[in-house]
């Protein structure tokens, strides 16, 4: 296996030279070492710009396949794809700033550079959270999932450290989604949510059952509303 492997040193880069070569071969910190995973590999870099600080992945033959993609889709392009699907939906997550896919000797290479989430916080970084913060933020991620769901999207990783939160002293917190990689369109809303709520039950422990009551409700009313 071979990878452009970036300097393990900070690094500060112009967004405006943004083609191909560029984002594969700028230097930053892993924040994914590439490994090998669906007979190609993958990985990820932390880069500071000028514009502020990106996330660059970069992949080889990283492809996911079905019957409508029998030939392999890039990962990052999925990924991709899902991002800008979120933004017309209202929905949080990294800003999409760059992506392309090219065909070499070596096989299908993909990039994708999203935006960092500013002030965000993985959901497992919040236990400390007080009562009443804790209640407001189930009930914000709720809300949200509810609108994914109804779309019949299923982000299929729904993670506690997948789901990221920025608090406001005078205002409700937000709530954005990371890792997109592996979001689908299910055949029903109910399908999409009951995969990703069962999920995201088993690995988070932030909320306890009122907490998750309160999450389920919220989830409710957005998901039934037209």
């Amino acid at each position: 296996m071979s990878f452009a492997a970036p300097e393990q040193s900070a690094a500060t880069a112009s967004a405006d030279q943004n083609g191909f070569d560029h984002w594969w071969t700028l230097p930053g910190d892993w924040v994914e070492e590439p490994n090998e995973r669906r007979n190609g590999w993958s990985g990820v870099i932390r880069v500071m710009t000028e514009h502020g600080l990106v996330y660059v992945k970069r992949q080889r033959n990283h492809l996911y396949r079905s019957l409508r993609h029998p030939l392999g889709w890039p990962t990052a392009s999925r990924e991709w794809y899902f991002l800008l699907k979120l933004r017309t939906l209202g929905i949080a997550a990294p800003a999409p700033v760059f992506h392309a896919v090219r065909h070499t000797p070596d096989g299908i290479e993909a990039v994708l550079v999203t935006a960092a989430l500013e002030n965000y916080q993985p959901l497992n970084e919040l236990e400390a959270l007080p009562a009443d913060q804790r209640a407001i933020v189930a009930e914000t991620l709720g809300e949200m999932l509810g609108r994914l769901h109804r779309e019949r999207l299923q982000h299929s990783c729904l993670y506690d450290k997948h789901v990221m939160v920025r608090l406001h002293r005078d205002a409700p917190p937000e709530v954005a989604l990371l890792d997109l990689e592996k979001m689908r369109r299910r055949l029903t809303p109910t399908l999409a949510a009951r995969h990703d709520l069962a999920q995201l039950r088993r690995r988070q422990r932030l909320f306890g059952d009122d907490d998750w009551a309160r999450l389920l409700a919220c989830h409710g009313r957005s998901f039934t509303k037209r």
